[in-house]
């Protein structure tokens, strides 16, 4: 969703520990791990004070405000956002806008400390029932080559891969392309779809 080199931090499935974007690896696991209770969250649209913690987020994520996606230049803070909270504090954000007849999910992130949680998923199951609700039949998102945590979310979540951009991703950065998640050079933008059915229930807020 973004063409820069991602400063930000993720914690360690296996030690807890935070690392860096380039410095993060994959690793093969099974589903193995103990069921967690996990408090509640809530995503709703965002208040004033909830936009400046948004945009604190996604500038640690992104390192600024300003990012491309499907081939623009975007201001994060003009766009409409939704936000998470768990145990009553902020967990993540959503930027998204409307764009040809569907909703464009901009940028996402969450707090480092509510990784894995689940954040993510109600952060979009949030903003493809407002796509219903507006009648939009379908949401699109983009991201780059090396970002394989966000290739994993979304096809996960239900979203296809339409089309590659090789090298649209190098021409809104510096050259030689930077170093990605684990190293991998920032070269290409991927674009993402979803198929939303409208006579489903606007209601549910769990993720898919």
């Amino acid at each position: 969703m973004v063409f820069s080199s991602k400063p930000s931090a993720m914690r360690c499935s296996r030690c807890g520990r935070f690392v860096d974007w380039s410095g993060a690896r994959l690793q093969v696991v099974c589903g193995c791990r103990p069921r967690l209770d996990l408090p509640p969250v809530l995503t709703r649209e965002a208040e004033a004070h909830d936009r400046r913690d948004a945009l604190e987020l996604f500038k640690q994520d992104f390192g600024r405000t300003r990012v491309v996606s499907l081939g623009e230049t975007l201001e994060l803070d003009r766009l409409d956002i939704v936000v998470a909270e768990m145990e009553d504090g902020f967990a993540g954000a959503l930027a998204w806008r409307r764009l040809e007849g569907a909703l464009h999910i901009v940028a996402i992130g969450t707090d480092p400390m509510w990784q894995r949680a689940g954040v993510g998923g109600y952060l979009v199951a949030e903003a493809e029932m407002i796509a219903r609700n507006a009648g939009f039949g379908r949401v699109v998102t983009s991201t780059t080559n090396d970002n394989l945590p966000a290739l994993y979310f979304f096809q996960r979540h239900g979203y296809r891969l339409t089309e590659l951009r090789p090298g649209a991703a190098a021409e809104h950065s510096e050259a030689p392309p930077l170093p990605g998640f684990a190293e991998i050079p920032v070269r290409d933008e991927l674009r993402l779809e979803k198929e939303l059915d409208l006579r489903a229930p606007h209601a549910s807020r769990r993720p898919s």
